[in-house]
């Protein structure tokens, strides 16, 4: 089967405490749910996971338009943060919180979890969606610790997040039914990018 995980858009800055806890997206981050949309809708796929926070359901309610899936929660899709205020990753290096460097220290327990069982909440959840579909596509959008955790643990990478997903980024996988995956595409961006005018035009040419 063919695995695409798939970092939610940008979430908006919320003006009041529900907001910050669960934000939805931002108009950018619209935008740019709306471009990963078109992108998949060029491919068939069989099914649509989502994480059930807001910043992921409504980029993949956007999906589901353009894909014609029903959208299916699974609470294992969730980010380590759920609950607690969401913290811009880009704000936060820009300040260089202590915040960010107990993230890198993998330490969690400020949100009441470790690294271990970020790393098995991720793996048992998304190998069961995996299980599910033999030889079928299908779209998972969920949060960049979990793609960091799965991906991670088929590498056989010891450390919880080693790269830093970009919002709407795409890491694609074929997983056969042993279990043996091969990583295709690892945070991929290519329908974030502008597009560029052509240089001349063709009766210059």
């Amino acid at each position: 089967m063919e695995l695409a995980l798939l970092r939610h858009a940008e979430p908006r800055r919320g003006t009041d405490e529900a907001e910050r806890r669960d934000p939805g997206l931002s108009a950018t981050g619209r935008e740019q749910a709306e471009r990963l949309a078109g992108h998949l809708a060029n491919e068939r796929w069989h099914a649509l996971y989502s994480s059930p926070q807001r910043r992921a359901l409504e980029t993949a309610e956007l999906l589901a338009a353009r894909l014609g899936l029903p959208v299916r929660l699974e609470d294992g899709l969730a980010e380590f943060d759920r609950g607690a205020v969401y913290l811009h990753f880009e704000d936060v290096l820009a300040a260089k919180d202590e915040r960010l460097a107990a993230f890198m220290r993998e330490d969690f327990s400020a949100y009441g979890t470790d690294a271990a069982t970020i790393r098995r909440t991720a793996k048992t959840t998304l190998d069961a969606i995996v299980a599910a579909h033999p030889g079928q596509r299908v779209a998972v959008v969920t949060h960049g610790t979990v793609i960091n955790a799965y991906v991670g643990s088929l590498l056989g990478i010891e450390r919880l997040v080693f790269h830093h997903p970009a919002y709407t980024g795409i890491t694609r996988l074929k997983i056969s039914r042993k279990g043996v995956a091969n990583l295709y595409s690892l945070n991929e961006g290519t329908h974030l990018r502008t597009p560029q005018p052509p240089i001349a035009s063709a009766q210059e040419a």
